[in-house]
């Protein structure tokens, strides 16, 4: 971790024992059309279990990224399938990990010129600070969804 950006999510307790289950709760229904996350849902390529993740969609050139270090996120090393619920919208998808500097960094980057911000995706980077590609890359992983 770099001591230039900060992880700004909040603690895990919250969000596997508040959020998430209220977010999975309401994305299947009409409130879920509101929501500003999108419910991930992905089988465990060793486990076979069925994880129903909520995560933040940004849409950007085009791409669907999400940014990630959750330990689900290496059932999509090498492409996999699975579902999205986005806006009360069910989706087959398929997800591809990048997890290479060079091209998170540059994922980073094109989210940030295309206007998300650092704390849409729970980051502070501080003013002047320029991120390296190891730097972004340490922080978060990216899924591709297409």
């Amino acid at each position: 971790m770099s001591p230039t950006l900060q992880d700004r999510r909040p603690p895990q307790w919250l969000v596997d024992r508040i959020a998430n289950p209220v977010v999975r709760r309401l994305a299947p229904g009409p409130l879920g059309r509101h929501l500003p996350v999108a419910v991930l849902t992905v089988t465990g390529r060793r486990s076979g279990r069925r994880f129903d993740v909520p995560v933040g969609v940004h849409e950007v050139a085009g791409q669907r990224l999400v940014f990630t270090s959750a330990p689900w996120r290496v059932n999509f090393r090498g492409g996999a399938s699975a579902e999205l619920l986005s806006a009360g919208q069910r989706s087959t998808v398929h997800g591809e990990l990048v997890e290479g500097p060079e091209q998170v960094g540059a994922l980073f980057r094109g989210a940030f010129a295309a206007g998300i911000t650092p704390a849409q995706i729970a980051l502070r980077i501080p003013a002047g600070h320029e991120p390296s590609d190891e730097e972004l890359a340490a922080q978060r992983n990216v899924l591709l969804l297409h």
